[in-house]
């Protein structure tokens, strides 16, 4: 398994999608537990999203908007808001959370991706 792989299911693992939604100033509607969780999504038509058009699937740490048909994660949200790529965002996660850096681990080719 490549490094920029065991990144990105470390964020995914440790990082909850709610508390991070909430965190990047979504206002997520909660109904408590793991159910599934509405806000609503300004990454598609002129950014405005009157109705809540996105689900929260806290089972699987990630969203889906109905409007986009797009299905994201803590780092495709930020890629797809800020317009970052996958390092940046990994980067801006993992210093936010508190993440340390992954350890290289022996044969570990770093030009490896995934």
């Amino acid at each position: 398994m490549g490094r920029a792989k065991k990144r990105a299911d470390r964020i995914r693992e440790r990082v909850n999608i709610t508390e991070f939604l909430e965190d990047f100033g979504y206002t997520v509607r909660s109904h408590g537990g793991h159910r599934e969780q509405q806000f609503s999504c300004d990454l598609h038509g002129d950014g405005t999203d009157s109705k809540p058009s996105a689900r929260v699937y806290p089972s699987s740490n990630s969203w889906y908007c109905l409007a986009c048909s797009k299905k994201r994660d803590s780092i495709t949200t930020l890629m797809d808001k800020k317009g970052l790529n996958f390092y940046q965002a990994c980067d801006l996660i993992e210093k936010k959370y508190g993440l340390p850096p992954l350890p290289y681990e022996k044969n570990e080719n770093p030009f490896s991706e995934f």
